[in-house]
């Protein structure tokens, strides 16, 4: 994203295993995927970010954390009033904030979590019972902590009494845009995760009415786009759907929003746990943002704190296992048909979700808190 040029920048070196090993492999995403290949690679990963071997040489690292911590004192001296804001991931701008309010105790400090360290679905981590002291003894010094949802802030309040939730929400409204003519298209756009995250249900329902005769062929496509071509052509050819699949590979942030803007059904695939629910992933906002009916697919229980959240947005449906087939179907045929009859396409509307979702009404709230904040220190 581009930084106001009323913003000052320090960039501060890094010296960690990402930095090592593109170093050797000179490619960000073939560095990715080598280590990612065997389980070697995966226990090294999930050594990487766990305590302490993610201050040595995790994400950033002690020369980024030393140096980052230095850079910011020196900040503070000059400023006492300066908030101290921080993100997860990596831990070490955690830590570099943990050492500052440790200096200054005064120092207003926002620990936001987009994510959390001890993660029950993807489980990146070594060593539990100690990844969640650490994760304690780190949280506990903030002034307050922020997340993206409700099911991480249940989680986060074993750590803190003050947690603050603040979606990614909506940022950036695109104009409307003319949807794909030829076929009536349903695109994912995002990672897969391994095998977290998964379109089965979909799959299963488009082969059903092609196979009813219900969709024609030659009328409808499966549009992907991200990293895991592979992995998806394995899929789609499970379910005989190889000749409507469509990949447009890795592309830009702006490239995929065009691709979500001109599609007929956006496909959004998440997890859930029985001790994490309501994940509020950023791919959600900007499906929101699009406006096309939208088919979640929940890897996991059902997940109540997640339909809360999705609750009053029409052509919006959430689905979990077999039985919801047939309701995906039906899903797919209400705005198939509309779609083939040349009719006003249905859209969902800014007013069924601004006053939740929206950036500069949410962010406003943020900024009271702040203040708030800053007055009761």
């Amino acid at each position: 994203q581009p930084i106001s040029s009323k913003i000052e920048v320090i960039e501060i070196l890094t010296f960690d295993y990402r930095y090592l090993s593109y170093l050797i492999l000179k490619n960000k995403e073939s560095a990715e995927s080598k280590v990612k290949s065997n389980l070697g690679g995966k226990l090294f990963l999930k050594a990487m970010r766990s305590f302490p071997i993610n201050l040595v040489m995790g994400e950033g690292a002690f020369v980024y954390i030393w140096k980052s911590y230095r850079a910011a004192k020196k900040m503070i001296k000059q400023n006492p009033k300066t908030v101290v804001y921080s993100s997860f991931s990596p831990y070490a701008d955690h830590v570099v904030a943990y050492l500052l309010k440790r200096k200054f105790k005064y120092l207003v400090w926002i620990a936001d979590y987009r994510d959390l360290h001890v993660d029950p679905t993807y489980r990146n981590y070594l060593w539990k019972d100690l990844q969640l002291w650490f994760d304690r003894k780190i949280a506990s010094k903030a002034t307050f902590l922020t997340t993206v949802s409700e099911g991480l802030a249940q989680n986060l309040r074993q750590f803190h009494d003050d947690v603050f939730v603040l979606p990614n929400g909506v940022t950036k409204i695109p104009e409307k845009i003319q949807r794909y003519k030829d076929k009536f298209t349903i695109s994912y756009t995002g990672a897969m995760f391994q095998d977290i995250r998964k379109p089965q249900l979909l799959l299963k329902a488009l082969e059903e009415l092609i196979q009813e005769r219900k969709i024609s062929r030659t009328k409808i496509s499966v549009q992907q786009a991200g990293r895991d071509v592979t992995i998806w052509k394995s899929l789609v050819k499970i379910f005989n759907l190889d000749d409507i699949f469509e990949t447009q590979g890795i592309v830009s942030l702006d490239e995929a929003h065009l691709i979500q803007s001109k599609s007929h059904v956006n496909l959004l695939l998440t997890t859930s746990h029985s001790a994490y629910k309501g994940v509020l992933t950023s791919k959600i906002f900007e499906y929101l943002a699009a406006g096309n009916p939208i088919i979640v697919i929940i890897n996991g229980p059902k997940d109540e704190i997640y339909e809360d959240a999705m609750s009053g947005i029409n052509h919006l449906f959430i689905g979990y296992d077999k039985e919801d087939v047939k309701e995906i179907k039906r899903f797919i045929m209400n705005y198939y048909q509309a779609w083939l009859a040349d009719e006003k396409y249905p859209r969902i509307e800014k007013g069924e979700w601004d006053s939740r979702y929206y950036w500069p009404k949410m962010i406003n709230r943020f900024y009271n808190k702040i203040k708030k904040t800053e007055a009761d220190v």
